[in-house]
């Protein structure tokens, strides 16, 4: 793919990137903004609603409370309770039909015919919970004629099918007491207040005012003061369900046609929550209506006699965000004269960059091929110059490089060679010497080592050639490890193997080691070095230890560790060094003779702690009795665990030699 395609698509995706996350958080606020819009007017018209209930039931009330002030009225409530006797039955029933016509059918229901609409019943109920009368507006009428439907309402109202809230209407706390009422001819909403037959006395009877819930209702009570506001976006529109019926809507925008769309079946989802401020539980709800989306409240109306019934209220929130749809269309109009500008301002710029980056594509190419010395002629002032200068010189450097990775190459091929040359110098196999149990061990710490080991079998006793061959042992250290201690150490068993084929003495031997090491090492170099001589058959060993220690004799019948320390100075120092001479070791059955460089002593954790020659005999005495390459194993194992990963910063050798049990051998 061209640059000049790559660029137009990184501005592309800059621009119509940058043009979907404005037009993104500006939704996603405006949305929010206007869903909690609209959640908020729907609680203050919900505010506003349960406030002018409020105000309805201090009206009938104070009406209520001024007509039992009236001693008539007080003496027609007490004739409603029935003494049970044929004169008085014809009292009761007189008493009632004034109540109804007069009182309650005529004077009352003049009284609370408000701007709401007047009452749609008038129902008492005495304290036994017996509905003593129901009256209906239809009483005020001159027509003897009552319609059907009203029959139906004063028989259900009367009936015992309707709860009404006798007790906490007669209860002494003065309270508005509200309930909503299903009936066959609607919902209807009853306000309680208690009267008394008497001032002093407690509530005798309970007094139900209903009115009814419908269009104008809602209109009037919830809807009015929002419709009147001029800073409404989009209309709110309400509600009530009952069951499966819409018995009343209203919109605050009277020519607002959708409001007649919405039906018990419309799907909303929902997320319920409750609402402190009405006490009633509200389930924020959102559907399509019309084809606009809305977003809305609906509250449980709790109604008696009904299996559901409830109060939605609603706004179209389609309707409120039409500034957002006409800012999304100018952001989306803006966005592509943006891509096209861009698109031809990308071809300009990818052609003042495609020239030289082209030229150093060129050069990359020369350099694949080995051809270091053809520099690339970039001649500008900007970065794409500073690329082709820093090329140029890189190209040289490559040059250089290639050189230095050739002498590399060679240098580790060698040392490939020289720790071939210097592991095949160890011994193969260990000699067999009758009695004893050997095992031997040796590590660089880099691909060559200044330490080495050595085992060799001779019969310097003629006369007991017979015998089991004694063994000169060699442990032998140089200072520093890699080629040069590997060298020095590679010398060092080159001679000894020269002095046994000529039957040379061990000491003798080990002075002349000394003697040359002196000439040929500078005096910042020296070999430690441990020479004996095993003698099978006396079970001894006759050694000098150069430097070399510490070296342990552990002894099996005592249970005792000897640290054997060093005889002389280390070989290479000095021509004529005083030494100690040979020294002698008695092995007795189960005795061991263990052989270490410091490599072993002196290993590092990561906390620099060192492994230390006490764990080293602990381990041998913990496991004494193993053969002589689990006894090395056992080493081996404990230092790695020790180190817990640390690197290996000295060559670790090891020669362990351990007399066997007279019934073993």
């Amino acid at each position: 793919m061209r640059i000049g395609t790559k660029i137009l698509l990184l501005m592309l995706l800059i621009t119509i990137g940058s043009a979907a996350t404005v037009s993104w958080i500006v939704t996603r606020n405006v949305t929010r903004y206007e869903t909690d819009r609209a959640n908020d007017e729907i609680s203050l018209a919900i505010n506003r609603y349960l406030r002018h209930l409020d105000e309805h039931y201090q009206q009938v009330n104070r009406v209520v409370q001024v007509m039992l002030g009236d001693p008539t009225m007080r003496s027609l409530l007490a004739a409603t309770d029935d003494s049970g006797d044929a004169s008085a039955a014809e009292q009761l029933r007189a008493a009632k039909t004034q109540l109804k016509e007069e009182v309650f059918g005529r004077d009352v229901q003049a009284e609370l015919t408000t701007v709401a609409g007047p009452p749609a019943f008038h129902v008492l109920i005495n304290f036994a919970h017996d509905v003593v009368l129901v009256a209906l507006p239809r009483h005020l009428a001159t027509t003897t004629t009552a319609p059907a439907g009203d029959e139906q309402l004063e028989r259900a109202l009367a009936s015992r099918a309707v709860h009404w809230p006798v007790d906490a209407v007669i209860d002494a706390k003065p309270r508005p007491v509200m309930q909503y009422i299903a009936t066959p001819g609607g919902l209807f909403l009853a306000m309680g207040i208690p009267l008394r037959e008497e001032l002093s006395q407690p509530p005798t009877h309970a007094y139900f005012a209903g009115f009814r819930i419908d269009d104008d209702w809602i209109r009037q009570q919830m809807l009015a003061q929002q419709a009147s506001g001029a800073s409404s976006v989009a209309p709110l529109s309400a509600w009530f369900v009952l069951d499966n019926d819409i018995v009343a809507r209203a919109s605050s925008d009277p020519n607002d046609k959708r409001v007649a769309a919405f039906t018990a079946a419309t799907a909303m989802s929902r997320a319920a929550e409750t609402t402190p401020t009405t006490g009633s539980s509200v389930v924020h709800v959102a559907f399509n209506l019309a084809g606009e989306h809305f977003v809305g409240q609906s509250f449980d109306l709790n109604p008696q006699d009904a299996r559901t019934g409830r109060l939605v209220l609603a706004s179209s929130l389609d309707r409120a965000l039409g500034p957002l749809h006409y800012l999304q269309r100018s952001i989306l109009l803006v966005t592509g004269v943006t891509i096209v500008l861009a698109m031809i301002a990308c071809e300009a710029l990818a052609l003042m960059i495609s020239r030289p980056i082209n030229q150093l594509v060129a050069g990359t190419k020369r350099i694949a091929a080995g051809q270091f010395d053809l520099p690339v002629n970039v001649r500008r002032r900007d970065e794409l110059g500073t690329l082709a200068d820093s090329f140029n010189e890189m190209s040289q450097g490559l040059k250089q490089r290639d050189g230095l990775l050739e002498e590399r190459v060679k240098i580790q091929r060698d040392m490939a060679v020289a720790r071939k040359i210097q592991m095949d110098v160890l011994p193969k196999q260990l000699p067999v010497c009758r009695g004893y149990d050997m095992a031997a061990y040796s590590l660089p710490a880099e691909q060559t080592g200044g330490d080495i080991y050595d085992l060799v079998a001779v019969a310097l006793d003629s006369e007991k050639a017979s015998d089991n061959a004694s063994l000169v042992l060699l442990l032998a250290d140089a200072t520093g490890h890699g080629i040069g201690p590997a060298l020095s150490v590679t010398q060092v068993r080159a001679m000894l193997r020269i002095g046994v084929r000529l039957h040379a003495q061990l000491d003798e031997v080990f002075a002349q080691m000394n003697r040359q090491l002196c000439q040929d090492l500078g005096s910042e170099r020296f070999v430690t070095a441990f020479l004996g001589l095993l003698d099978p058959n006396n079970h001894s060993i006759n050694y000098q230890s150069a430097g070399q220690g510490p070296l342990l004799h552990f002894h099996s019948r005592t249970r005792e560790m000897e640290w054997l320390v060093p005889s002389m100075l280390p070989l290479g120092i000095d021509e004529d060094p005083v030494s100690e001479g040979s020294r002698q070791m008695e092995l007795e059955p189960g005795d061991l003779i263990v052989l270490l460089t410091d490599g072993f002593y002196e290993f590092q954790n990561p906390e620099r702690e060192l492994f230390g020659r006490d764990r080293v005999a602990k381990i041998i005495m913990e496991n004494h009795q193993l053969t002589a390459r689990e006894l090395m194993e056992e080493l081996i194992s404990a230092t790695r665990e020790f180190a817990r990963g640390a690197p290996q910063l000295d060559d670790m050798t090891c020669v362990i030699i351990r007399r066997l049990n007279a019934e073993v051998a």
